[in-house]
């Protein structure tokens, strides 16, 4: 069953942590984390990348069990199936969406998600996908904006075009069904 988070600060809600621990389908500290920091593209995104590793930490996953990936070679069906979950980070939309299309790591992803892969996405993370960016991974039709502080959409149905995120707001996706939630 999918399962995927998409939001704009990643465990900063209280609710979105809940989710997680109780969506992943065992205990936190057995659940292994594919942590992607690709995104990163200056100074102050390894700032925040650095903060979304800690927050996967103090949710109480085993630090031997974040496996960091930087798109950097390709990765099979077999080696994805490893991990009980995938974290994305925030930074440039565009450079990750560059370095998963480099190492076409998209195709092995979304299987993985189809098999029950839970997803995180920070900011940069959720955007690819949808069509917010080129060459995008197509799981959500309509944009996604992160980061709003005005003109954000209300909780409850996903609208069909564009979906602003506060940094309070999140998409999540429970096998069909997708809601905005806080």
């Amino acid at each position: 069953m999918r399962k995927l988070l998409l939001t704009s600060t990643g465990f900063d809600n209280e609710n979105f942590r809940k989710i997680f621990i109780e969506n992943i389908g065992k205990p936190i500290e057995e659940v292994r984390v594919l942590f992607i920091p690709s995104a990163a593209d200056n100074a102050d995104d390894l700032k925040v990348v650095h903060l979304c590793f800690a927050e996967i930490v103090e949710l109480g996953v085993n630090l031997d069990n974040i496996t960091e990936y930087d798109l950097d070679r390709p990765m099979s069906i077999e080696e994805i199936s490893e991990f009980d979950a995938v974290y994305f980070t925030g930074g440039s939309e565009i450079k990750l969406m560059q370095a998963v299309n480099a190492v076409e790591f998209g195709p092995i992803l979304f299987k993985a998600i189809e098999k029950g892969l839970f997803y995180i996405g920070v900011s940069a993370g959720s955007m690819i996908l949808t069509s917010s960016v080129e060459g995008n991974l197509g799981i959500i039709k309509g944009a996604l904006e992160p980061h709003c502080e005005e003109d954000v959409t209300p909780c409850g149905k996903l609208p069909d075009d564009i979906i602003n995120l506060s940094d309070n707001t999140a998409v999540w996706i429970l096998g069909d069904d997708a809601e905005i939630i806080e």
